[in-house]
């Protein structure tokens, strides 16, 4: 599986997650000049802008450490763009969701029931 193959499984994989615990699609992979959105959903009032990491193993933080401050700016960019877009979506209580994904992807070999997911919600916040 290459890179982007990968990212697509992962992705899915969030999505499932997501989906099981009540969550509505709005889009996903939302592109924009200056950023991209892999997964925007809401339940009861709440929008969340999901960033989707995978990491195949923990060290170095895993994929919750791979979350730096430039990502957080285009996330922020990119979710200002898709609001302005459907600014009836700016209603609903805004927040930055990470879904961390790791274990072995399907190309290792792996199983879906040796991966791990973790989900913080409001994983980062911000002002203005």
């Amino acid at each position: 599986m290459n890179h982007t193959e990968t990212g697509a499984w992962a992705e899915e994989l969030a999505w499932q997650h997501m989906h099981q615990r009540g969550w509505n699609l709005v889009v996903r992979n939302f592109f924009c000049k200056g950023g991209e959105l892999d997964i925007v959903a809401y339940k009861q009032g709440i929008l969340a802008f999901v960033e989707v990491k995978y990491r195949r193993s923990q060290t170095m933080g895993g994929a919750i450490a791979s979350l730096s401050t430039r990502k957080q700016r285009h996330l922020i960019h990119s979710a200002k763009v898709l609001l302005q877009r459907y600014p009836r979506l700016s209603q609903l209580d805004c927040r930055f969701d990470l879904i961390a994904i790791s274990g072995p992807a399907p190309s290792d070999h792996g199983s879906t029931k040796q991966v791990q997911i973790q989900w913080l919600d409001n994983a980062f916040i911000t002002f203005g």
